[in-house]
């Protein structure tokens, strides 16, 4: 970790703030199944009804489903709705992990109610 970015968390840390705010990373909210709020983005890279792919400081992160649709699309945030079935990130972004790294495992949506 660069020490930049130590004396950010150690700053947010100390003025009660929380640490992926002051560093930028993406914030996924998934709701069920059937939708998904995603703030700090860079970007889509690619759309379509089956896949999303989206820029994040963390790398791309790629969501697979059906018949989704982008409902909002903002400068730093985005809503999308439809049947989600995994959300993965590839590859590693300036926040953290090795380049070329897998930043996470794909996470696969239950599709229990």
């Amino acid at each position: 970790m660069r020490i930049g970015k130590r004396r950010a968390i150690r700053h947010a840390q100390q003025l009660g703030l929380p640490e992926d705010v002051v560093l930028g990373l993406p914030r996924l909210v998934l709701h069920g199944n059937t939708s998904m709020t995603l703030e700090n983005h860079h970007g889509a890279l690619e759309y379509s009804s089956t896949h999303i792919r989206m820029m994040t400081n963390l790398g791309t992160l790629t969501i697979l489903g059906k018949d989704m649709s982008l409902t909002r699309m903002g400068r730093h945030d985005m809503m999308l709705r439809g049947e989600i079935k995994t959300v993965s990130f590839d590859g590693a972004g300036d926040a953290g992990g090795t380049a070329g790294s897998s930043i996470g495992s794909s996470t696969d949506v239950d599709k229990r109610r």
